[in-house]
């Protein structure tokens, strides 16, 4: 039976740590799911290392990923255990279940108790407790806001996200997300590598010139402009690099800049 003791959850089939090994084995998951030019990486390998750690650093017992199709129907797409699969097909074919009300919302949605839940979800809920799980969660997978996605989390008792374990899998979501949909199938190419670098430099030295620019204008340090610069792009959801090219090129004032809040 899996348990919680001081060093963590503990059992036959799960192994949660905590304290520094948690810690490493967090950070470890982040690096593993921003891997995106790994020659052996692909959409469904970076999804299938998001459900595994899911099981890994929470107290969850089962998980899977959910994606939408063309059609904007939820498909199963990767699962650790088979019968979240068959809970995955079973919520797409009734529209009905957590992951759908997750995508359709895109909230994360809590079902502590399945017991408690037959009025909610008539269908799916007593075929999830068939399968052996008690608790369901769902998180949407979004970007840029738009839903493409959902993660489906089961355990096998009535089990409540904690909200540490709740800001981990948002992070965890998230990241997964973005990776997903910035992997390109063409390997980087070493001259690819050198560009990219070459690239930031340049970049570099556009918001230098552009900090210089509002450091003079103001009589401010440039530490102080770069800030300026940046909260002002924040402020206007634009890239710092891109209103520093606006200002080197007189698209826009040093005064436009400082004249918004820091």
């Amino acid at each position: 039976m899996t348990r919680f003791t001081p060093q963590g959850w503990t059992g036959a089939e799960k192994t949660v740590t905590t304290d520094m090994n948690r810690e490493q084995e967090i950070t470890k998951a982040f690096v593993s799911l921003t891997d995106t030019v790994a020659d052996d990486v692909d959409p469904l390998t970076l999804l299938r290392r998001l459900v595994e750690h899911c099981v890994h650093l929470t107290s969850m017992d089962a998980t899977g990923v959910m994606l939408a199709n063309a059609r904007g129907r939820l498909q199963s797409a990767v699962v650790t255990d088979e019968r979240v699969e068959l809970t995955e097909v079973l919520q797409a074919q009734v529209s009905e279940g957590p992951c759908i009300d997750s995508y359709d919302t895109g909230a994360p949605v809590h079902a502590e108790d399945l017991a408690q839940s037959g009025d909610r979800w008539p269908v799916f809920t007593p075929l999830a407790r068939a399968a052996g799980f008690s608790a369901a969660h769902s998180f949407p997978l979004q970007l840029r806001g738009q839903t493409i996605g959902a993660l489906n989390l089961l355990a096998r008792t009535p089990t409540s996200l904690s909200p540490q374990d709740e800001r981990l899998l948002r992070a965890l979501v998230s990241t997964a997300t973005t990776s997903v949909l910035t992997w390109s199938r063409e390997p980087l190419r070493p001259y690819d590598i050198v560009t990219r670098t070459q690239a930031a430099l340049s970049t570099k030295g556009v918001l230098d010139i552009a900090a210089g620019m509002l450091a003079a204008t103001a009589h401010i340090t440039p530490a102080e402009a770069g800030q300026r610069l940046r909260a002002y792009a924040a402020s206007h959801r634009r890239r710092p690099a891109d209103v520093a090219e606006d200002l080197v090129r007189r698209r826009l004032t040093p005064d436009a800049v400082l004249a918004a809040q820091p």
